[in-house]
């Protein structure tokens, strides 16, 4: 490793309108849920796997939604690990098939809501 230098490769997010457009359903329920955080930073879709765990996890989370939740962070839970082995792995390609797995993910969920 160089001693005044490092790589940095990460995943940003983009969206063309914001979060709030794409994803009105999801947008709603974490700021029902009081998770605002990720709205304002417009987090990407791999981070945001992150913060719906935290939601599940979260005792103040009412059973319903846990119980809508659920189902989906159980297939994000993997794809989001397989991409972060392909980032760390630089396997670009396969990387950028399962980061659109992981948005019909999302896409899934919101219809689910």
């Amino acid at each position: 490793m160089s001693k005044y230098m490092q790589i940095d490769i990460k995943l940003v997010p983009f969206y063309e309108k914001s979060f709030k457009t794409y994803f009105p359903k999801l947008a709603k329920l974490l700021q029902t849920l009081s998770y605002t955080e990720p709205l304002e930073r417009e987090l990407s879709l791999y981070a945001l796997v992150d913060v719906l765990q935290s939601i599940l996890r979260d005792p103040g989370t009412p059973q319903d939604i846990k119980s809508k939740l659920a189902p989906q962070l159980q297939k994000l839970l993997p794809l989001k690990e397989e991409a972060r082995e392909m980032l760390l792995a630089r396997r670009l390609n396969a990387l950028d098939q399962l980061l659109y797995r992981m948005e019909d993910e999302f896409e899934e969920m919101e219809s689910s809501l």
